[in-house]
């Protein structure tokens, strides 16, 4: 009696499909416990949308391409928080504000002295403030274009994860520089953090 050979590739055929079931339910698994560890209004950062939803962030990150790339933290908060309160006090453009935003955060993807990664070094920076007061909760934004591999947000994301107290999130949200570029506002805002008033910038696309 010669074995049925169809049952048998049927059986296989189950098999491997009850196994990719399995696994795109443990990713769906994954995916939902961290995306409900966050807070209610930063959730909405995490999914690419066709339009820009508003968020606050100690760190944005703007991937440009693959030579450049725009980022803001507190340090550079406290300058834009200067330079745009000279150009209030004269009565300059949004225009100025501008390239004065452009200017003061874009950076090269390469340093040119040593070689070394720019980006890398910057979130390396935050890793070990972040080390240092794990106390303090941080959140990043990354905003990459949709011409760009999705692995360089990858990248960032497991440089994030390296935080030793795990007190860095992120949200990753489709995004261009053309966005910043055309921003509709910028101004300065003082917000009530931690019992003290903070110097914010606000940028609205």
């Amino acid at each position: 009696m010669k074995p049925i050979k169809g049952g048998n590739e049927r059986r296989k055929l189950a098999l491997i499909s009850l196994i990719d079931v399995v696994f795109i339910l443990l990713i769906f698994f994954l995916v939902s416990v961290f995306f409900s560890s966050l807070p209610n209004e930063e959730r909405k950062l995490f999914l690419p949308t066709p339009k820009n939803e508003p968020g606050s962030a100690q760190v944005l990150i703007q991937l440009i391409d693959d030579e450049s790339f725009f980022y803001i933290d507190p340090l550079v908060t406290e300058t834009l928080v200067n330079d745009i309160t000279i150009i209030d006090n004269r009565g300059g453009s949004l225009a100025e504000k501008r390239n004065v935003l452009l200017r003061r955060c874009t950076f090269p993807m390469r340093d040119e002295r040593s070689g070394l990664n720019n980006l890398v070094e910057k979130i390396n920076g935050l890793i070990d403030h972040a080390n240092l007061h794990p106390e303090e909760e941080y959140f990043v934004i990354i905003r990459c274009p949709g011409e760009l591999p999705y692995r360089k947000v990858i990248e960032l994301i497991q440089l994030l994860g390296r935080a030793t107290y795990k007190n860095i999130q992120y949200g990753c949200v489709g995004g261009t520089i053309s966005d910043i570029r055309g921003s509709k506002k910028i101004e300065k805002r003082l917000v009530p953090e931690e019992g003290q008033m903070r110097k914010n910038v606000i940028i609205e696309f």
